[in-house]
């Protein structure tokens, strides 16, 4: 059965690492984000991994060996003596976190700081986290990926906001 496992490669390899992957037909995804870099003569839009050295593998369990035989892979996140697993969810969710790029922002509902919300319906449904930061336009929103350790932040609308409820 396949399962999403977090390797880690050598920095700055990334891509390198995700081509390869796919050329030799393991399923792959490496979150990438866009910036602005500047250099002394221009300025560029870039995509660079969203998570530095990570890139997540779908495959069974005795095929992890031949991952780690590609060239600039390190080793994959173990927990427990064992390949940590990450939830389908979990990578379903960056995947949709970073397709989406909207800013629409209406009046939020009566949440606060420190909060533990999710999300019931809408683009983040069962998405859980917590809120970092508010202010009147934008919250922070953090998801927490426990299997590797890592938590995310996001800056999302009051609008999402309308989609979630508070949980203990």
């Amino acid at each position: 059965m396949k399962q999403w496992f977090a390797l880690i490669v050598q920095p700055r390899k990334e891509k390198v690492v995700e081509k390869e992957l796919t050329k030799v037909g393991f399923d792959n995804y490496l979150p990438l984000k866009t910036e602005w870099h500047k250099w002394s003569d221009r300025r560029k839009l870039v995509s660079i991994p969203l998570i530095p050295s990570y890139i997540f593998v779908n495959t069974e369990v005795n095929k992890l060996h031949q991952v780690l035989n590609l060239p600039n892979t390190i080793r994959f996140i173990f927990f427990d003596r064992k390949a940590a697993v990450i939830p389908d969810n979990q990578i379903l969710t960056l995947r949709n976190l970073l397709r989406k790029q909207e800013d629409i922002l209406i009046e939020s509902r009566n949440l606060d700081k420190g909060d533990r919300i999710k999300f019931i319906n809408g683009r983040f449904q069962g998405l859980e986290g917590i809120i970092l930061e508010q202010n009147n336009k934008k919250e922070k929103f953090i998801i927490r990926m426990d299997t590797i350790s890592l938590d995310i932040v996001i800056k999302i609308s009051a609008e999402d906001l309308l989609n979630a409820e508070k949980i203990q």
